[in-house]
């Protein structure tokens, strides 16, 4: 047999492709598991996953979120995809996690839903963090606040909240390719999650008022564009408007008590960027920081294959920042004002009203994002506390559910 078991250990990029390439090639023509070929898919796939535990540091996802990430793209939901996996106890069992897929089941996968298949020939793992004694209790929800919102009906049962809100399929809040920044053992993780569902909840109802996105449109001219316009009068909803014309939809939503978030960044369920700001503090200076910062991740670190939700919790206040806050922090600081500049600037040496209002008419951006950088960099949040815009974030969203 001449297409025996005579491969290696893998060590390079190309020799990982190849088998890749093997292994969707082994998998259309659905092998016996006891044949020559079925040994061989076994054992490249085993090679491949090995290598890739070495390779590749970020998460790439097992056979059930594979299918429940394609579902989302397509908006299929699982009595469309239950023909593929043999009928619809079938699914229901594979998708929680109980069963495995067949060789079948793979093929048809791959070449109905165009899924890779040396993603659905990896074994099926449990989610970590994810346990529903520990992170799901139906007495973490807050329901009369949710009522309260408009969330929920009153005579909903929490049941009905967690299939609705927290439903393994359909939702991103479960996988592992979500980033949680500024978490603390004090942080209801339900709540947090439920704040994201929601989220994306609220920006797939808008998915028909956005244009159409291009993640080639965001660069650091876009970055400064929206900075820009703080200097406007009702700049933080303008700002709203310019992003959901170039298709990425910014949703308010207060956060939940037991949360402490800022802001996140996600892909919703049709693959459309979100920007959701909570405007817990209700300053402008935070308004534009949180928002710049949101739109670096977007631009920078959002994937469907690695990270499909970023939430900061206190983004102003992270110690020894991870490399991706780091990086939004940085991008979004020099989009608001150039670090050139304000290093140059009076206000930098000698920090008064009057040099703040000076540079930022300079720089055509609202006293606010100096007043911001000056407290920041000085540690020191009682400073200019009247230029900061305290309280006049949420007022120019009335049609929010404020506490």
């Amino acid at each position: 047999m001449a297409n025996e078991l005579n491969v290696k250990v893998v060590k390079s990029d190309s020799q990982y492709r190849t088998y890749l390439e093997e292994i969707e090639r082994l998998a259309a023509s659905d092998p016996d598991p006891e044949a020559p070929e079925g040994a061989r898919l076994e054992l490249l796939a085993k090679l491949v996953e090995d290598y890739e535990k070495v390779r590749y540091v970020f998460h790439r996802p097992d056979p059930v979120e594979a299918i429940q990430f394609r579902m989302e793209e397509q908006g299929l939901r699982q009595k469309d995809i239950a023909d593929l996996l043999g009928g619809k106890n079938r699914a229901s069992e594979i998708l929680a996690r109980k069963r495995p897929l067949t060789l079948p089941m793979i093929r048809a996968l791959h070449d109905r839903l165009g899924i890779p298949a040396d993603l659905l020939i990896r074994e099926t793992e449990t989610m970590p963090g994810r346990s529903e004694d520990q992170e799901i209790d139906p007495e973490d929800l807050p329901y009369e606040t949710l009522v309260r919102r408009g969330w929920i009906a009153r005579d909903a049962t929490p049941s009905e909240v967690l299939k609705r809100y927290l439903a393994p399929v359909g939702s991103p809040v479960f996988l592992r390719h979500t980033l949680t920044f500024g978490i603390t053992p004090k942080t209801n993780r339900t709540r947090l999650w439920l704040w994201l569902a929601r989220v994306r909840e609220l920006a797939d109802a808008e998915i028909s008022k956005l244009g159409k996105f291009s993640r080639d449109t965001i660069d650091m001219d876009l970055l400064r564009y929206v900075a820009r316009l703080s200097w406007m009068d009702k700049g933080p909803r303008l700002a709203i408007d310019f992003l959901a014309e170039r298709g990425i939809a910014v949703v308010i939503e207060p956060k939940l008590p037991g949360t402490r978030v800022d802001g996140a960044a996600l892909i919703g369920s049709n693959g459309v960027p979100i920007v959701a700001l909570t405007l817990q503090h209700d300053r402008l200076d935070n308004f534009w920081f949180t928002l710049l910062h949101e739109l670096v991740h977007v631009w920078k670190h959002l994937d469907a294959r690695t990270f499909r939700a970023i939430i900061d919790e206190e983004v102003e206040q992270a110690k020894d920042p991870e490399v991706k806050e780091r990086e939004a922090n940085e991008m979004a600081n020099e989009a608001l004002l150039p670090r050139a500049v304000w290093r140059r600037s009076d206000t930098f040496r000698n920090p008064t009203s009057t040099n703040i209002k000076t540079l930022a008419a300079e720089q055509q951006i609202h006293p606010a994002i100096v007043a911001g950088r000056v407290r920041f960099e000085r540690h020191n949040y009682a400073l200019f506390s009247a230029l900061v815009g305290h309280r006049q974030a949420r007022s120019l969203f009335p049609e929010v559910h404020w506490s």
